[in-house]
Formats: C-alpha cells, sequence, structure tokens
C-alpha cells in the first residue's frame, strides 16, 4: 500500500513554497520522498521551507530558487535548476497566485487585471514552455485553482476569470501531454492562511464566527495539509488513471 505513494527517486518543483498551501505541499511531497525545489519571490520564506524539509530527516532533500512566476525567464530557470541539481523533474505544481485587489470589473485598475492574469494564468503557460522539455515518463503536473473559477464572486472577476482559464488550461493541456504527463487542477474552498487574512483584512479570531456561518457539511475550514494530501493522491501511482480534471476541495458539496 505504501509503494502507491512513494515518490522516491521523483524530483517536484512547487511554486508558492514559501508559506502556506505551498509549504504544506513541499513539505508532504518531500515526507513522501521527492527532493523538492521551493519556489517564491521571497528568499527568506523559501529559505525556511527548504530548512524546515532537510532537518526534519524526511526521505527527499529541498532547495530553494527565488522565481517571480509571472516571468517565463524566471520560470525556464527554476527547471533548469531542478534538473541541474538533482538530475530530472517528475512533479511540477504550480501553486503560486492570488490578487489581494477587491473591486467591480468596471472600476478595476488595468494594471491590475494584467497583473492577476500574469500572477496566475500566464505562469501556467510559462511553467509548461519551462518544465515539458524536461519532464520525464509518468510525470504529474497540478495546478492550484480555486472556486473563484467556477462561482461568481464580485470584486474579484480579474481573479475569477484567471482560474476558470488555469481550469481549462488544464483539461487542454492533460490531453496536449498525455500519456507522457498527467495534468490535474485543485480547486480550494475557503482556507485561512496569511495571504487570505492580508487579502480579506481578516484576524484570526473572524474565521470563528465565519466557520459557524459557512456551516460546512465537513463541520470546518480548510488547511494548507488538506490540499497537500490531494497533491500528493495526484502525482503518486495510485492517481495514475486520472488526468484533466478540476476537483473541487472546499468541505462542501
Amino acid at each position: 500500500m505504501q509503494d502507491l505513494f512513494d515518490l522516491t527517486g521523483k524530483v517536484a518543483v512547487v511554486t508558492g513554497a514559501g508559506r502556506g498551501i505551498g509549504e504544506g505541499i513541499a513539505t508532504l511531497l518531500a515526507e513522501a520522498g521527492a527532493d523538492v525545489v521551493c519556489a517564491a519571490r521571497s528568499n527568506d520564506q523559501i529559505d525556511h521551507t527548504a530548512k524546515l524539509i532537510n532537518e526534519s530527516n524526511s526521505g527527499g532533500r529541498a532547495i530553494s530558487h527565488k522565481t517571480d512566476v509571472s516571468s517565463a525567464e524566471d520560470m525556464a530557470a527554476l527547471a533548469a535548476r531542478a534538473v541541474d541539481e538533482f538530475g530530472g523533474l517528475d512533479i511540477w505544481v504550480n501553486n503560486a497566485g492570488g490578487s489581494l485587489v477587491s473591486a467591480p470589473l468596471a472600476e478595476l485598475d488595468p494594471a491590475e487585471w494584467d497583473k492577476t492574469l500574469a500572477v496566475n494564468l500566464s505562469s501556467i503557460f510559462y511553467s509548461v514552455k519551462a518544465a515539458v522539455p524536461h519532464l520525464r515518463d509518468k510525470s504529474a503536473m497540478v495546478n492550484i485553482s480555486s472556486l473563484a473559477g467556477l462561482e461568481p464572486f464580485p470584486g474579484s472577476a480579474h481573479y475569477s476569470a484567471a482560474k476558470a482559464g488555469v481550469n481549462m488550461l488544464t483539461k487542454t493541456l492533460s490531453m496536449e501531454l498525455g500519456p507522457k504527463t498527467r495534468v490535474n487542477t485543485i480547486m480550494p474552498g475557503f482556507i485561512p492562511t496569511d495571504t487570505v487574512k492580508k487579502a480579506l483584512s481578516m484576524e484570526d479570531e473572524d474565521f470563528i464566527q465565519l466557520e459557524k456561518d459557512l456551516n460546512l457539511p465537513a463541520g470546518r475550514l480548510g488547511t494548507p495539509q488538506d490540499i497537500a494530501g490531494l497533491v500528493l493522491y495526484l502525482v503518486s501511482p495510485v492517481s495514475e488513471w486520472i488526468t484533466g480534471q478540476s476537483i473541487a476541495m472546499a468541505g462542501k458539496p
């Protein structure tokens, strides 16, 4: 049974790995045996994640590589670093993304529209251009999207449009890259990470009431570990017949 989730000998790249969901994904993949390249714009954050992995005596090793996912050049350098350090590339997780701006679309600054699409959607394109030449057989790509890609959220049309694009890119890529590479998307629901707190101007105590208001069938809000567990499943041998799917993980139907 354990072999179905064994990533020993695999090499993974995780963007946005400095905190929150990305940190959870990187550490769990390393626990499963993968060598992990932790990428983000902040050296301090990704150095911290890599240090946690390397000091945990988990199955895999970790390095950090400063990366702006909205830069095609940075993404190409990230893929090259993974190959240079670990000898190959098997797993790519596009986790970096988000938007801290909420505004009706008619009032949105065009610069914010461009920035949001660059970070959340164009970054997927850049990752494909960077990673595909290096990906080995039975490799996997996982994109972290959002329920905003399915449901309208007034004030977040720019973000929703980007994430809806991610969902469609996933379906198309699964057909273009298969059978060598499987491509899937996870659409998280509400997870109170630091980024979400900042975007919504919320404090820890605010989430207690929010949890009551949402009344989720699962009985609680999500955690980075929830998302990390599904990523592990989607990149492991156990899920070799799953591709092109956008999977909601939100504690509700």
